[in-house]
C-alpha cells in the first residue's frame, strides 16, 4: 500500500515507484478539501500557509478555478487562480508535495490554469512568489512571468514576496 495524499487522505511519507506514473490533472472537488489543506499547511511555513477558511474561500470563490494533481490516484498537488475583471487573472496558489516536485507536475497545473484563464479571455496573469525561495522564482521565470515588484510584508507581515506577471 502507498503512503500518500489520496482520496483516504493518507499522508506521503516516501517516494514510491507508483508516483512515477502519469500526472492526472483534474477538477476540484469539496471532498478533496482536507487533504488539499493538508498539503497547503506542509508546503508552506505557518506565516504563508492558508487557513482553513481562506483556503475554503478561495476554492469556493464564484471565480476561482481549482485543479487537483493526481498521480496513481493519489493527491500530489493543486492551484488555484481567478480570472478577475479587466481580462487579468492570479494565480493564488500553486502546491505540490515536496516527493513529486521535479516530474512535471507544478508545470502541468500552471499549463491548465493558463489555458482556463485563455478560455475566459484574460490578457494576462499576475502572481506573488516568496521573495526568498529562488526556486519558485526560477520556476516560474522558466513558464514566462517576469518580476514585477516587491510587497513587504505580505506574508502577514513575516514575509516579503515578488509580484510576477505573463501575458497569455
Amino acid at each position: 500500500m502507498i503512503a500518500g495524499l489520496s482520496s483516504e487522505n493518507h499522508i506521503i511519507v516516501s517516494m514510491s515507484p507508483v508516483l512515477l506514473g502519469e500526472i492526472l490533472i483534474r477538477d476540484y472537488d469539496w471532498k478533496d478539501f482536507r487533504v488539499l489543506h493538508d498539503i497547503d499547511t506542509n508546503c508552506f511555513p505557518a506565516h504563508m500557509a492558508y487557513s482553513r477558511a481562506e483556503l475554503h474561500f478561495f476554492l469556493r470563490h464564484s471565480s476561482s478555478i481549482a485543479r487537483v494533481a493526481e498521480i496513481a490516484g493519489v493527491i500530489v498537488g493543486f492551484a488555484v487562480g481567478q480570472y478577475e475583471p479587466g481580462a487579468s487573472a492570479h494565480v493564488v496558489t500553486l502546491d505540490v508535495v515536496p516527493e513529486a516536485r521535479r516530474r512535471g507536475v507544478g508545470t502541468e497545473l500552471m499549463r491548465v490554469l493558463h489555458e482556463e484563464f485563455r478560455k475566459r479571455r484574460a490578457s494576462q496573469v499576475m502572481l506573488e512568489a516568496d521573495a526568498g525561495n529562488e526556486a519558485a522564482q526560477r520556476f516560474y521565470l522558466g513558464l514566462g512571468y517576469e518580476r514585477r515588484g516587491f510587497l513587504r510584508g505580505y506574508y502577514k507581515g513575516r514575509g516579503d514576496a515578488l509580484v510576477m506577471a505573463r501575458s497569455l
